[in-house]
């Protein structure tokens, strides 16, 4: 059986996926409910009842945006209760369905997983080899490299086995791979240092390989300081923040992915604010560090260790929604308080203290309607929105927000994330926006009025060349919606609206806050008006007191990671200082802040709201991203 299931693996991967769903994958908040449940579990490693719950999932719901994420965690649950053949017929269900997953090299490892459970050890090698030629992240890369290093390192790989991956996948890559499986040997068995030193002897050999940058990181994180470096030198890791801060009176963790850029600029914000706003009482909050490592399962443990090991007062983490989500479900329940950073999935604040420092999509569409129809008395609008969570989202709450004001959305398009081609979606708002137009006389009116029901012959039609007739431009469209959610978006889809001669007032959310859209966008993107959470060139005296800061502080530019960061803490300190000294008063004092000035702009929460809505509008000028100065939109209701 083994031997069969192997061969069919090896085919269907061999020869490409046979078939694909043809049916465009569609958002289900029913599908949401039960994946959020299933990973749940399977963090809790109730691997049997994430089992049954994904089961139900994929039986019970549509194609939708969860489904193939789905395959791949029902996959992993069967491997974890040891059923190999169940886990391998995921994996492959996976591939036949989803032939573009960006799950296929997590699949790939797993099957090699399961193979070398099954003691199939050059077909595992095999799928090991497939990660590192795969599109996958480097991190994952690195754990199949390990893998093939262990296997050549305990003799389980021929000297023939290894030529035939060399003719097979190329002879740099699995060189590389078994190189740095075994440099990474002697740290398995508690020997740091000498690990060290043979990833430097594998960078030498290797300095342009595919797993330099990691590898890079990892010696960077671990060398000692230089002689050559002052003090000045050398930035603060959070061990040398303080001698022991889980002695400290209050105290709060911290998690995030720490060796990752971004995680270094969110630590670096939060440092940067307690070293700025100590407590009056004189005494420092202590800061309890955990590397999330970017996974949604390490956030959880990394949040159990805390809580179990230290009292901290609150949890400030972690850095995507993907990993937010379940550390939210995971510490509400029991009233530990967590603020969220940079997570922008709306939502996630729902949960009993839970705080939410970002602009989740929502939050953006009511500020962009309260822009358009009660600030500027636009009355006719449209959108056009990708078809995932963000879209979704992004635009009904604009339509709900709008029609409450007294605007209306005449039409709604959706496009899928990557497409390049919105000529299908921008001919529907043309028609919908000439759908509007008035009649050219009102004796055309009194003209249908008396003629009733007569039949009039119609008058010789004209010859004329399609090619030579000027479309006609579409001016009853007061604003477009355009919620792209990155600066690509924003640069292939503004350039088919003038294509389309749709002339309206362009809105856009937070995916067009980026230099390149000013600088590249031209004459496309010319008045156009969008929200961000962050505007680095306001001159509000909080955010370039921040931006000086930071960069005399780290030598480096901050970004909005570091940003919301630094008000996350800055919260906490303020809700400690006003008499949040345990859980329960944390957040009540947490949840009455109002217009503390942050790095971000303001910091403001309500009771029954916590999240951190306030954000910049701003627009669009010769090149240059400037803040809008509008009427002030009405209050919500």
């Amino acid at each position: 059986m083994h031997l069969i299931l192997g061969f069919v693996v090896s085919a269907l991967l061999w020869v490409g996926p046979a078939r694909a769903q043809s049916a465009t994958p569609t958002f289900s908040q029913d599908a949401e409910t039960l994946f959020q449940r299933a990973l749940a579990r399977y963090i809790k490693e109730n691997f049997t009842g994430a089992r049954e719950t994904l089961l139900e999932l994929l039986d019970q719901t549509p194609l939708n945006q969860r489904t193939s994420a789905a395959r791949l965690l029902l996959a992993k649950s069967h491997y974890k209760l040891r059923d190999y053949n169940e886990a391998l017929a995921a994996s492959i269900e996976l591939y036949e369905h989803f032939p573009y997953s960006r799950y296929l090299p997590d699949a790939d490892l797993l099957i090699g997983d399961c193979y070398f459970r099954q003691n199939q050890i050059y077909s595992a090698a095999t799928q090991y080899a497939r990660v590192l030629t795969s599109r996958g992240p480097t991190e994952l890369k690195a754990r199949a490299a390990d893998r093939l290093g262990q296997m050549v390192g305990t003799s389980r790989l021929t000297d023939q086995d290894i030529i035939r991956l060399r003719a097979d996948f190329g002879e740099q890559i699995v060189d590389e791979a078994v190189a740095f499986g075994q440099a990474r040997w002697p740290a398995k068995l508690g020997q740091a240092a000498e690990a060290d030193k043979r990833l430097a002897v594998f960078l030498e050999r290797f300095p342009n390989g595919y797993l330099e940058p990691l590898v890079r990181r990892r010696l960077l994180a671990s060398t000692a300081r230089s002689p050559l470096e002052t003090e000045e030198d050398v930035l603060p890791t959070p061990a040398e923040v303080e001698e022991d801060p889980t002695q400290a009176k209050y105290k709060i963790g911290i998690i995030a992915p720490l060796e990752s850029a971004v995680g270094q600029n969110l630590r670096d914000g939060i440092l940067l604010a307690r070293e700025r706003f100590p407590l009056s009482s004189g005494e420092q909050i202590g800061l309890i560090f955990q590397d999330s490592e970017g996974s949604p399962i390490r956030a959880v443990k990394a949040a159990e260790r805390i809580v179990e090991q230290y009292n901290v007062i609150a949890i400030i983490g972690a850095l995507s929604s993907l990993e937010t989500i379940p550390l939210a479900a995971h510490l509400s329940p029991q009233s530990i308080p967590l603020i969220a950073p940079t997570a922008s999935t709306d939502e996630i604040a729902s949960l009993p203290a839970v705080f939410q420092m970002n602009a989740t999509p929502g939050a953006q569409g009511r500020r962009l309607a309260d822009y358009a129809v009660g600030g500027m008395g636009h009355r006719t609008l449209a959108t056009l929105a990708p078809r995932d969570p963000y879209g979704n989202r992004l635009a009904r709450e604009f339509t709900t927000r709008a029609e409450e004001l007294g605007g209306e959305v005449i039409v709604q398009e959706w496009f899928e994330p990557g497409a390049t081609d919105y000529r299908g979606q921008f001919s529907r708002i043309r028609d919908a926006g000439l759908a509007l137009r008035m009649p050219e006389s009102f004796e055309a009116d009194i003209d249908d009025l008396l003629l009733g029901g007569l039949q009039i012959a119609p008058p010789p039609p004209v010859p004329v060349d399609p090619d030579t007739v000027q479309p006609e431009e579409v001016k009853t469209i007061d604003a477009l919606l355009v919620g792209a959610s990155s600066a690509e978006d924003v640069l292939l889809i503004t350039p088919q609206v003038a294509s389309a001669l749709i002339d309206a007032q362009l809105l856009g959310s937070d995916g067009w806050n980026f230099p390149e859209v000013a600088r590249d966008g031209g004459n496309y993107v010319d008045n156009a008006v969008f929200v961000a959470k962050y505007h680095d060139q306001s001159s509000l005296p909080s955010v370039q007191e921040f931006v000086n800061l930071y960069r005399a502080r780290f030598g480096r530019d901050q970004d909005i990671a570091a940003a919301l960061g630094h008000d996350a803490m800055r919260a906490a300190r303020e809700a400690i200082e006003r008499g949040g000294t345990d859980r329960s008063s944390f957040v009540q004092q947490l949840q009455t802040l109002q217009d503390i000035p942050g790095a971000t702009g303001r910091v403001t929460f309500r009771p029954g709201d916590r999240e951190n809505a306030w954000m910049y509008t701003l627009k669009l000028r010769r090149g240059r991203i400037e803040p809008l100065q509008e009427p002030e939109p009405p209050e919500s209701p």
